[in-house]
């Protein structure tokens, strides 16, 4: 483990145990030497950690006498937010996001605030380097922010509730960490797989695989309405035919098609955790001899022009696009006016019909019979 790892267990340790209020102001901290021994580290790095902390007023060292909690002011009163937003994104380029992101920035505009966006690529390190640096230059912006990989452990949580603490208004799109109390605006994620996966039941079939993103909660979420359906159909799930992806399979795509079509050639349908997933699929499939959707059916998300372009156009549950990126921005704007306020919303995803979806029918039948 590097030596930044080490430190940041230790302010993240002390600084969670502040913030829940195990630890208040006068406190005073274990010694550098108790530290040491009970995360096994030299003394230079703790000491390291608590100048982080006191540099943020977090901690205030008293020599000859120990480290305590610094004690806050009693009814503090944070400098005024500035009237720019900061939106931090995984990508802009492609795909959904420039249709949210453009909304955000206009029902921003109409608000009386302008916006910057920054983007994390969807990398764990990139989101700790922006928020650093936001916590660093004591910037005073609102964040808007869509979480990185937000199915896994995250080192940066103690970042944002030092921002929570600074009085910095946060709020969370299409995912958010299940850690922090910060509200969140995206699609019912259990809702959609679950829309996806009844819709193929009520075509008649059964032998339903499903192919989700297993680093993000969107594809955990979408996973578990899928195991809805099917058990209230009293339909078994096999685990052979769930595929499960990370966003770095995603980018290359060769490495894990011949994976995912192992785990379809014994369904007759497939619920895919978005479209550019189900693009993929058919392409490879169709390139193997498998026919969409008369070999196998296929049910997306997010109603992209992906969907309706694909070489057999795509049945998808609708994402909200740029509705979502309104609705994020109002409940920004209602978040710095009433930091109080329930700002949380997810929409429902309705099915989009396309032709890549038909009855589990005779030539299907046919085909088992037949092995």
């Amino acid at each position: 483990m590097s030596r930044a790892a080490k430190y940041q267990k230790v302010t993240e340790w002390i600084y969670n145990r502040i913030v829940s209020g195990e630890l208040s102001g006068g406190d005073r901290l274990e010694s550098e030497n108790e530290i040491s021994e009970l995360f096994q580290i030299s003394r230079q790095t703790v000491r390291h950690a608590f100048a982080i902390l006191e540099k943020e007023g977090s901690i205030i060292r008293v020599q000859g006498s120990g480290t305590y909690v610094k004690e806050q002011e009693g009814s503090r009163e944070y400098p005024p937010l500035s009237r720019t937003v900061t939106i931090i994104t995984t990508y802009a380029d492609d795909y959904i996001f420039p249709r949210i992101l453009q909304a955000m920035v206009r029902t921003l505009g109409r608000g009386g605030y302008s916006s910057r966006i920054m983007f994390t690529n969807n990398q764990v390190e990139t989101e700790r380097s922006l928020l650093e640096g936001l916590l660093k230059s004591g910037s005073r912006d609102p964040l808007i922010v869509e979480p990185v990989m937000s199915a896994l452990p995250n080192p940066n949580l103690s970042c944002y509730r030092r921002l929570q603490k600074a009085g910095i208004p946060i709020l969370f799109f299409h995912s958010y960490y299940p850690e922090l109390d910060i509200p969140h605006v995206g699609m019912d994620d259990e809702q959609v797989g679950r829309a996806a996966t009844e819709y193929l039941i009520a075509q008649g079939h059964t032998r339903i695989g499903g192919i989700f993103k297993a680093d993000d909660g969107q594809g955990r979420r979408r996973y578990a309405g899928y195991l809805q359906a099917m058990r209230k159909a009293g339909i078994k799930v096999e685990g052979k035919r769930i595929c499960w992806i990370d966003t770095q399979e995603m980018r290359e795509s060769l490495t894990f098609s011949q994976r995912i079509l192992e785990r379809m050639k014994d369904c007759s349908a497939c619920v895919c955790y978005n479209d550019e997933l189900a693009h993929l699929l058919t392409t490879r499939a169709q390139a193997a001899g498998i026919r969409i959707p008369q070999d196998l059916s296929l049910v997306s998300v997010d109603n992209s022009e992906l969907a309706r372009l694909n070489a057999v156009p795509l049945t998808s549950v609708a994402h909200p696009h740029d509705v979502l990126g309104v609705k994020a921005a109002e409940n920004m704007l209602g978040l710095i006016t009433d930091p109080g306020g329930d700002a949380t919303f997810e929409f429902e995803g309705e099915i989009e019909s396309r032709r890549s979806v038909v009855p589990y029918n005779t030539t299907q039948k046919e085909k088992e019979s037949k092995t």
